[in-house]
């Protein structure tokens, strides 16, 4: 069997297990909820304020909180990768299967950023709406979705190596939240400092800094350096992490 047919088996068992639970639901109801009064309220207050654009009043803020929303439901989603699989003990079962660790990685990656991505599709009405309001500026709109997806994938990467250190799926989350928040409170301690070369090398490593472009509409290869580099790094901590029961 192909080494991708192998990954794709085991991430459409995980999306089986996952949208058989209640909980991919529910989130999903909450984020179309808050996103939907967050996006009605910015339309409405972008009719009263003259001197901004669409994008400025209405696109920029709706993406940065989908952005920071995202914070709380990526290690909500992530939680049970590995660390259900502990708690059953069925982990060491499947590292002993014809998967490789890597294999097993990008099999539980794939499936539960197919579960993000299945939420943030929610959000393409967004678009459509704008559309009949005779908004143009669609460069804006897919940068600014690109961006969402590679923060997704980065935050998915941190909460998979989290699952993997605990059986604990509340331990999981909590653990992958604080890594997430750390790094956005990095962004506004740059403020406290007055060295800018050091200000520039924190906030380098901050996905806050670098999603913040593509809103803009600017895409900038340091930043697609940036996520890959960040993928790459939790990827080698969670096969670390797996490998290290074979000790």
């Amino acid at each position: 069997m192909m080494y991708t047919q192998k990954i794709a088996i085991l991430a459409k068992k995980e999306l089986k297990d996952a949208f058989s639970s209640p909980l991919i639901y529910i989130l999903a109801g909450l984020f179309s909820l808050m996103m939907g009064w967050l996006f009605f309220n910015y339309l409405l207050q972008s009719k009263e304020m003259t001197t901004t654009t669409m994008t400025q009043g209405v696109i920029i803020p709706i993406f940065g909180n989908i952005n920071f929303i995202f914070i709380f439901l990526c290690p909500l989603i992530t939680m049970r990768s590995f660390a259900e699989e502990k708690r059953q003990h069925t982990l060491d079962l499947l590292l002993r299967s014809e998967l490789t660790e890597m294999q097993i990685i990008l099999g539980k990656f794939i499936s539960n950023i197919l579960m993000v991505f299945f939420m943030l599709s929610l959000t393409l009405l967004f678009p459509v709406i704008l559309a009949f309001s005779g908004y143009s500026d669609w460069g804006v709109v897919g940068s600014s979705y690109l961006g969402i997806g590679l923060s997704v994938m980065a935050y998915t990467s941190v909460g998979l190596f989290c699952s993997s250190l605990t059986d604990n799926q509340i331990v999981a989350s909590l653990l992958t939240f604080c890594i997430l928040l750390g790094s956005m409170l990095l962004v506004i301690s740059v403020n406290a400092t007055n060295n800018y070369i050091f200000a520039l090398m924190i906030q380098y490593m901050t996905i806050p800094f670098h999603y913040e472009g593509f809103t803009k509409g600017l895409l900038r290869s340091y930043s697609f350096v940036y996520f890959i580099s960040f993928l790459a790094f939790f990827f080698l901590l969670t096969l670390k992490s797996l490998q290290s029961r074979k000790w």
